[in-house]
């Protein structure tokens, strides 16, 4: 952070800005709250939200960066020339110098030993610090989960329709069935009835069979009839033919007798005269 503590950056990025990391992370995860429990004005809450959060990581980017601390000044052991001794080792140029505390040093290492801070605090202090760092990076998965848990909600809804439809669907068919088992005495009577009438269309059957070949045999003695006029009337033809021929012949002949008795006639007027 900066050197100057009484800037507006210093003062923003250090006092309000933690609270307002701590006041976005709530209403994200009230309108997550909200779309997962589809509560009225779920859409807008999570819109919110996620708005909120949007310009929180806005204002982050320009956070200023942190100053390191040379903790090694403080404790010579995080020095990485620390041997062993309490103190560290000094470069090539110092040697044979003596080593001086400074007075500073001793005081804040007389303070901390009288609040009991020792290595082990630190430590955890280190690591509560990278824990901290590792929520506040979490953080931006909250809207990905509000997201998938929305979509979720969604699909527990749909798959609650459906299994409504199922049940009707189901007591629809229980009823069918019902009524189906009922109607079995009428199907039975029914089924009887049709026996019946099977039965009677056979004996029908059999005697249409009988007056069907009956009826054949007449018919194949009407053709036989028929074929015996047909040659009748054949013969008939015949014999008219004939007699018209002979008929012919005879008119030739009373011709042929006519002419003769006028060849006779007149012989007999010459032989007279």
């Amino acid at each position: 952070m900066s050197a100057n503590k009484n800037s507006f950056k210093y003062k923003f990025y250090g006092d309000i800005m933690p609270k307002i990391y701590g006041i976005g992370a709530a209403v994200v995860i009230l309108g997550a709250m909200f779309k997962i429990l589809d509560w009225p004005g779920a859409t807008l809450m999570i819109g919110i939200g996620l708005t909120t959060e949007a310009a929180i990581f806005f204002l982050s980017s320009f956070e200023p960066k942190h100053e390191d601390v040379d903790w090694a000044k403080v404790y010579p052991q995080l020095s990485p020339t620390y041997n062993g001794d309490g103190m560290p080792l000094m470069p090539q140029s110092a040697v044979g110098s003596t080593p001086m505390k400074d007075s500073t040093t001793q005081k804040f290492d007389k303070v901390l030993e009288d609040a009991k801070i020792g290595d082990d605090l630190i430590e955890n202090l280190g690591k509560g610090i990278k824990n901290l760092a590792a929520s506040a990076e979490k953080l931006g998965s909250v809207s990905d989960a509000a997201v998938a848990t929305s979509e979720y909600a969604d699909n527990v809804r749909n798959a609650s329709r459906t299994l409504v439809d199922m049940n009707q669907s189901y007591s629809k068919t229980a009823s069918a069935l019902v009524e189906m088992s009922s109607a079995s005495t009428d199907a039975k009577e029914y089924h009887e009835q049709v026996v019946t009438v099977t039965k009677n269309l056979s004996a029908l059957n059999a005697v249409y069979e009988m007056e069907l070949q009956d009826a054949n045999s007449h018919v194949k003695v009407l053709n036989k009839f028929y074929s015996n006029v047909s040659a009748a009337m054949e013969g008939l033809n015949e014999a008219g033919k004939e007699t018209e021929a002979f008929k012919n012949q005879l008119a030739q002949l009373n011709a042929n007798v006519s002419s003769l008795n006028k060849v006779y006639g007149g012989m007999l007027s010459a032989m007279k005269g």
